[in-house]
């Protein structure tokens, strides 16, 4: 089994070496992709040293030179990877020992399978990164609650109650993704979960270890993801291209109907302000205003999968 692990860079000059090792520590690793996404720490630096003294070491940039975020940076990655398998490695974090060994079983066992996910854990870098990220409501272990199959992951992902699995937990077959740009690049935040639920979609992913991390994901200061104000609008904005995917692809009514109702409900939080980081955003209500009015069915059946979910009757 040979994978291509992408690592896309930004401000992590710091960090960058670590993972990289840590990915080249894996007897499956051939290759080591950097995207330098124009830093202004000195990360260009430090990975044209690393491109040096690794020869698996890759290091690309956009064509401009210019700040793509890590969604474009994970595409122009997979269009490089020259190894039948991907996966992904954020430079603040790290792989632990054996990191492809239960996801290379599964895939060399069954040639159907399409990729592996699995746990990863929490690495804090001091004590107010550790309140942080308690305050935010986020475990030691990031991985769905339960075994899921293939056929039910998308709906378990889109009702959002059964955990998650991240990217630096999953390794997938390149001839899996449905395009050679599969991540959102509008997105700064929340383009990995809008890739990994519409993966799910297309390709058969199942789960290697459940209760013991491959990976560890680096909590400090630095996070894009502890010192954001705005998540829940990313979010918002992540929901609204969900569903736009869906109508475009052959997705169930159901399904378009829960992706709208996550679509509806963010508007809805986000334009009363039920966030303590968010003030009220009226304009968010035209936008749900809009989509009512243009999928009344699709709208209905929102709110009867809601009902069912929360155990109402009628």
């Amino acid at each position: 089994m040979r994978v291509s692990v992408v690592i896309p860079v930004y401000n992590a000059a710091e960090f960058v070496s670590r993972a990289v090792e840590s990915a080249l520590q894996q007897e499956q690793t051939s290759q080591v992709i950097l995207v330098e996404d124009n830093s202004i720490d000195g990360s260009l630096e430090v990975c044209r040293q690393l491109d040096a003294r690794y020869e698996q070491v890759t290091l690309v940039r956009h064509s401009d030179g210019g700040n793509h975020g890590a969604g474009a940076s994970r595409n122009l990655g997979i269009q490089l990877a020259d190894a039948p398998f991907v996966a992904f490695l954020d430079a603040d974090d790290f792989y632990l020992d054996g990191r492809f060994l239960k996801a290379r079983d599964l895939l060399e066992s069954d040639g159907k399978i399409d990729g592996v996910y699995e746990p990863i854990g929490v690495h804090y870098q001091d004590d107010n990164s550790r309140g942080i990220w308690s305050e935010k409501g986020d475990g030691e272990l990031s991985m769905l609650h339960e075994r899921v199959s293939p056929e039910r992951l998308f709906d378990v992902l889109i009702e959002i109650r059964s955990g998650s699995f991240t990217l630096d937990g999953l390794v997938v077959r390149k001839s899996a993704f449905w395009r050679d740009d599969p991540f959102n690049k509008d997105l700064r935040l929340h383009q990995d979960t809008a890739m990994m639920i519409q993966l799910s979609h297309y390709a058969k992913l199942v789960p290697g270890r459940m209760d013991e991390p491959v990976a560890m994901r680096r909590v400090h200061p630095g996070n894009r993801y502890l010192s954001s104000t705005s998540l829940h609008r990313t979010s918002m904005r992540m929901w609204d291209i969900l569903f736009a995917w869906s109508l475009r692809e052959k997705v169930t009514d159901v399904r378009r109907a829960n992706i709208l109702r996550n679509a509806l409900y963010l508007r809805y939080l986000v334009s009363t302000g039920r966030f303590s980081i968010n003030r009220p955003s009226p304009a968010a209500l035209p936008g749900m205003f809009w989509r009512i009015a243009t999928h009344p069915g699709l709208t209905l059946l929102a709110y009867k999968e809601h009902r069912r979910r929360r155990g109402l009757s009628g």
